[in-house]
């Protein structure tokens, strides 16, 4: 991979971790309606609306708990969410609504999240997919939490599509569980560790805490109080396209967008 090839993968993780993307999605009309779609599946609701790029209707809405950012076409029947672009300059339209209405994103970039990386790797967790993998991430939650649990289940759920469709292979995904479950959790070996955290996923006990458990539970409590970044949180180390970033979470929408970039960017430097 050379390094202008490299950069625009840098920039096109960075923005996917910074906009939370997703796929855009069709709804029948009106904000009303969207208003209605998103209560109906208790997934968030409307904020606000302004004024967007060429025609578009600017939408805060709250998904999942927390505030993400998307627009409606001018005859309401397209939601789209994500990047929205400048062509003509370059400018990340998106990421200067986002932090207009929604406010900054604490991105940790190069060195200071290779160190945040490194000080992750000696975490006990679940690692799924290649083990051996030089790509790997990380992330760090406590199930016991609403949001911790949410992003439990997200990054479950984007794994299970990752081995639908062969990509495991690429790179590993290591969950890090923290807080009060943890150490029933981590009272197993790995592939015991993922039906665990399934039965912590459907609100199950994960069964008994052993010692050994207890005490990787306490290792990780010890090397997460030297890391300045707060659980819950995204750690992305893919040295062989030279990125590394960290990003507290603050949306699932964030959680399931970085990691399908990540996933075609492991693709590509394989």
């Amino acid at each position: 991979m050379t390094p202008t090839t490299r950069k625009i993968w840098r920039k096109a993780l960075f923005a996917a971790v910074l906009l939370g993307s997703v796929a855009t999605q069709a709804f029948a009309a009106q904000t009303g309606i969207l208003a209605h779609v998103l209560a109906a599946h208790h997934a968030g609701k409307i904020l606000r609306t302004f004024p967007g790029p060429d025609g578009l209707t600017g939408i805060v809405m709250e998904y999942n708990g927390s505030k993400a950012i998307a627009y409606l076409t001018p005859n309401g029947k397209y939601l789209i969410s994500g990047l929205v672009a400048n062509l003509e300059t370059g400018a990340n339209v998106t990421a200067g609504y986002g932090l207009k209405y929604i406010g900054k994103i604490n991105l940790v970039k190069g060195p200071a999240a290779s160190k945040i990386a490194f000080q992750c790797a000696s975490l006990s967790g679940i690692t799924v997919g290649n083990k051996g993998a030089a790509n790997v991430m990380i992330a760090v939650f406590n199930p016991s939490t609403p949001m911790g649990h949410k992003v439990m289940a997200v990054m479950m759920g984007e794994a299970g599509q990752m081995a639908k469709k062969g990509t495991l292979h690429v790179m590993a995904l290591r969950l890090v569980p923290y807080g009060p479950l943890a150490p029933a959790i981590l009272s197993a070996g790995n592939g015991g560790r993922e039906q665990r955290l399934a039965s912590v996923l459907k609100h199950k006990s994960p069964g008994y805490v052993t010692t050994m458990g207890t005490r990787f539970a306490q290792r990780n409590n010890v090397v997460l109080g030297n890391i300045s970044m707060k659980p819950p949180f995204l750690v992305i180390y893919f040295p062989q396209a030279g990125l590394s970033a960290a990003v507290p979470v603050r949306s699932l929408m964030r959680v399931a967008s970085t990691v399908k970039s990540a996933e075609v960017i492991a693709g590509n430097v394989q």
